[in-house]
């Protein structure tokens, strides 16, 4: 376990001082959904933040799995902005269909909504259209998550992708990093523990 440990560290330190790039906007910035393909339908709590422009958001979720194939969770993030306290949420559903990309991945589709409550430009709310898919190679496993997030005045594509560290049969590290691509390519490394309930 110790050992887990220290390739985490290491990988998360890595991850921050090569991907890590400013000038990403707070709504793609603050926009992820940690949602986790599990083999119980328990609920799941996930812990964790996003390296920032100048400093780290943390944030936390849960998720709900009511029948096999959906999901329902959200998160929820203060973030100090100067003297002001903004608050960003997000409600997801998710969908697991039965068939499959490949015979090692599990997909999923996701639609939410996100908030973005007292940040210095005033109220924000947009949506997101996602499709994830999770392969298992032996003992290791990769998330990857496609977003597409929106609103009338303005579109972004962003990509989650993450590894799953298993630290006890409850307990998971998820380290992984986000792909902004408009208009420059961007990278900001994330970071949760995903915690059965």
């Amino acid at each position: 376990m110790a050992d887990k440990l220290v390739k985490f560290i290491i990988y998360y330190i890595l991850t921050g001082l090569i991907f890590s790039q400013p000038d990403v906007s707070i709504e793609s910035e603050s926009s992820i959904i940690p949602f986790q393909f599990t083999p119980t339908s328990k609920p799941m709590l996930h812990l964790g933040g996003i390296q920032g422009q100048n400093d780290v958001r943390l944030m936390c979720g849960l998720q709900f799995q009511p029948t096999k194939n959906l999901l329902i969770g959200g998160v929820l993030s203060p973030h100090n902005i100067e003297t002001d306290l903004s608050i960003y949420y997000n409600i997801v559903i998710g969908y697991i269909p039965k068939w499959k990309f490949l015979n090692i991945s599990s997909n999923m589709f996701q639609i939410g909504m996100h908030r973005n409550r007292y940040g210095t430009e005033g109220d924000a709310r947009w949506f997101s259209f996602s499709l994830m898919e999770s392969a298992r190679f032996g003992s290791f496993n990769l998330n990857y998550c496609w977003n597409h997030l929106f609103t009338q005045n303005w579109n972004r594509d962003t990509i989650l992708i993450s590894t799953d560290l298993k630290l006890s049969n409850s307990i998971h590290f998820r380290p992984g990093a986000i792909a902004y691509f408009v208009p420059d390519i961007d990278f900001t490394p994330c970071l949760f523990v995903s915690i059965d309930l």
